[in-house]
């Protein structure tokens, strides 16, 4: 069952404990949203996956206009990646942005996560079709 994880002016994050699965709604604000802002809120994304447990992570990104600059893909890349991947996060599935620039940026960060990864991966694919990437989430 799906519940309410945490929110904040940028997204609602809902975590089903029986499935691990954390579901994160980007909304639109995301426009407004400072690098400083991404950072403190990937890490608060880091800390409740640590704490809870997470290997399926969804990501509706079809509102995330944010636009990722390099250095914090970087950041996201080494830092952040790092940390869920030691966590145990297995498998993310990202619903995809309707902008194309958000989308790319979407996806450039998480390549560059992918080029930072040694030994172990977090299995990532783009759907947009929310039903088939939690299926595929939980087919593992």
């Amino acid at each position: 069952m799906q519940e309410t994880a945490f929110t904040n002016n940028f997204l609602n994050a809902f975590i089903d404990k029986d499935s691990s699965l954390l579901t994160i709604v980007w909304l639109p604000s995301t426009y407004e949203m400072s690098g400083e802002h991404f950072q403190s809120i990937f890490m608060k994304i880091a800390e409740f996956i640590e704490e809870n447990k997470i290997k399926y992570w969804m990501g509706y990104t079809k509102d995330f206009a944010f636009i990722v600059p390099p250095d914090l893909q970087e950041w996201a890349a080494q830092d952040f990646n790092r940390r869920v991947l030691q966590a145990g996060l297995k498998r993310m599935a990202m619903i995809v942005p309707s902008d194309i620039i958000a989308n790319v940026g979407v996806k450039q960060s998480i390549e560059e996560m992918e080029r930072h990864q040694n030994i172990e991966t977090i299995e990532t694919r783009y759907f947009d079709d929310d039903q088939q990437a939690k299926e595929w989430l939980l087919a593992a």
